[in-house]
C-alpha cells in the first residue's frame, strides 16, 4: 500500500523531516550517521510517493496532477505552512473578537504574506501540516488552517503557551481544537432556550433588587451575567463524573443570584436576610 511520509510526521515535523530527506538525497554525508541510516530506512517509503520532475525525485504530497512544482519549493512552502500553524497557536488570541468595543491588535505572525504564502500555496499541501483535530476530514492544508483560525482568532481565545508542563499545554490544545470548550448550540434547540430562561431569570432578580433596595449596598452580577449558567455547566458536567458534593468559594459579585439560582435559595430567604434589621422594629 502507498503511503505518504507527511502521514506520519505532521505539523513542523514534517517539514524538517523533508528538509533532511532533501540534504541526504544530495549529499549523504550532509546529516549525522544516526539521522543517515533512519533515513536510507524511510526512502523506499518515499519514493512510493514520489514525482519526478527535472531534479530529481520530490516527495508526492497530494498535490492535483497538473501540479508538479519545484521540490525545493514545496519543502519552503511545507515548512511556511506549518511555522503559520504553529503562530496561531501561539498568538491567535492576539487576533480573537474578545473586545466589543475595540478591534483585536493581531500579529505579523498570523499573516500568509508573512510565510510568503498564498491560499493556492495552502490548497496544493496536505492537511496533515497543520495536525491536531482540525486537519481531520480536511481537504488540504487551507481548510485545515482556516479551521484553526477559527479556534484560535474567533470569539474566544486561548493563550497557553506559558505552560511549562507539556502534558498540560497538550490537553487544552487538544480540548480547544476539538471543540471541547465551546459545543455549538443551536439557536432554536432546548438548550438555547434554557440557557435564555436562565438569564432572564438572573436579569428580572437583578432589576428587583436594584428598584427595591434603592441605594442599598450590594454586589451586583451586571456584566458577568454568565456566571450562573457556566456555574450550571460546572456542575452538570461534574455529576457526570460521579461528583458527589462541591463545595463553592466566590467573591462578592453575583453571590445573591447565586444563592437563588444555582443553590436554590428561596427568594424569601434571601430578601428577608438582604432587608435592613431596622425595617421590622
Amino acid at each position: 500500500m502507498s503511503a505518504n511520509i507527511l502521514d506520519y510526521f505532521h505539523g513542523s515535523n514534517a517539514g524538517y523531516v523533508l528538509e533532511l530527506y532533501e540534504r541526504y538525497m544530495a549529499d549523504p554525508t550532509a546529516v549525522d550517521e544516526q539521522t543517515a541510516q533512519q533515513l536510507a530506512q524511510l526512502a523506499p517509503l518515499i519514493e512510493q510517493d514520489t514525482i519526478a520532475n527535472g531534479h530529481g525525485h520530490a516527495p508526492a504530497i497530494a498535490l492535483p496532477p497538473s501540479v508538479v512544482p519545484d521540490s525545493t519549493d514545496l519543502l519552503d512552502k511545507a515548512v511556511a505552512a506549518a511555522n503559520l500553524a504553529q503562530a496561531i497557536r501561539e498568538y491567535g488570541h492576539l487576533a480573537a473578537n474578545t473586545n466589543p468595543i475595540y478591534p483585536p491588535p493581531g500579529d505579523p505572525s498570523l499573516l500568509l504574506e508573512t510565510y510568503g504564502l498564498t491560499r493556492a500555496d495552502l490548497q496544493r499541501l496536505p492537511p496533515h501540516l497543520v495536525g491536531g483535530p482540525v486537519c481531520v476530514g480536511a481537504a488540504n492544508a487551507e481548510e485545515a488552517i482556516q479551521r484553526l483560525r477559527d479556534v484560535y482568532t474567533g470569539g474566544a481565545g486561548y493563550d497557553y503557551d506559558h505552560l511549562t508542563d507539556p502534558e498540560e499545554r497538550a490537553w487544552l490544545r487538544e480540548a480547544a481544537e476539538s471543540h471541547r470548550f465551546r459545543q455549538q448550540i443551536d439557536p432554536d434547540g432546548d438548550n438555547a432556550i434554557r440557557l435564555l430562561k436562565r438569564l432572564i431569570k438572573v436579569e428580572v432578580l437583578e432589576k428587583f433588587l436594584h428598584k427595591a433596595f434603592l441605594g442599598k449596598k450590594r454586589f451586583s452580577i451586571e456584566g458577568v451575567d454568565m456566571l450562573v449558567p457556566i456555574l450550571d455547566e460546572i456542575i452538570i458536567s461534574s455529576a457526570k463524573f460521579n461528583v458527589e458534593s462541591v463545595l463553592l468559594g466566590m467573591a462578592h459579585r453575583g453571590r445573591l443570584n447565586v444563592m437563588a439560582h444555582v443553590l436554590n435559595k428561596l427568594y424569601s430567604d434571601i430578601l428577608r436576610e438582604f432587608k435592613d434589621p431596622l425595617a421590622d422594629t
